[in-house]
């Protein structure tokens, strides 16, 4: 009975349930995200496809250096730039330094959903500024910023 009753308790939740936290804030994110897409013509755009469109730079990213930016797998990797490419939303050419190498370099589909992407997320944010108070979301933030960095050091040395 008291494990049914710690595991109802909201503040369990608040302090123990990153994991679940996290993920329920994921969905959120994710559903509103694929809606504001939509709405600016970007109909089916999977968010799997987001790691790697947002981490190609504006002069072309190799394979190698967008998996690690991704943190996918190169074989993930490699469906999703497949699907991006059939959907027009990067190129791909060998590099000429490397032959074993691509570059993956953004259309002007891509670029315009970039901009596109950036404009919700920046919208988003605004609407949290002012429900949550500037100073709270931002603080929020870096906080967010610091335990990446602090997981990112222990996990990587």
């Amino acid at each position: 009975m008291a494990v049914d009753n710690n595991l109802k308790d909201k503040g369990y939740l608040l302090f123990c349930g990153w994991g679940k936290i996290l993920a329920h804030l994921k969905k959120q994110f994710d559903q509103w995200a694929v809606e504001k897409l939509a709405e600016c013509g970007y109909k089916g755009f999977k968010m799997a496809y987001m790691p790697v469109i947002m981490n190609i730079d504006l002069n072309g990213t190799n394979n190698n250096d967008l998996a690690k930016r991704s943190k996918v797998s190169k074989q993930a990797m490699s469906k999703v730039v497949k699907e991006l490419q059939q959907s027009g939303y990067i190129s791909s050419k060998t590099d000429t330094n490397d032959k074993r190498s691509v570059i993956f370099t953004l259309t002007k589909k891509g670029k315009d959903f970039i901009m596109c992407a950036r404009a919700c997320v920046n919208e988003i944010m605004s609407e949290y500024r002012k429900e949550f108070g500037k100073k709270n979301y931002d603080d929020l933030l870096y906080k967010l910023v610091s335990i990446i960095e602090y997981n990112d050091k222990r996990l990587n040395g």
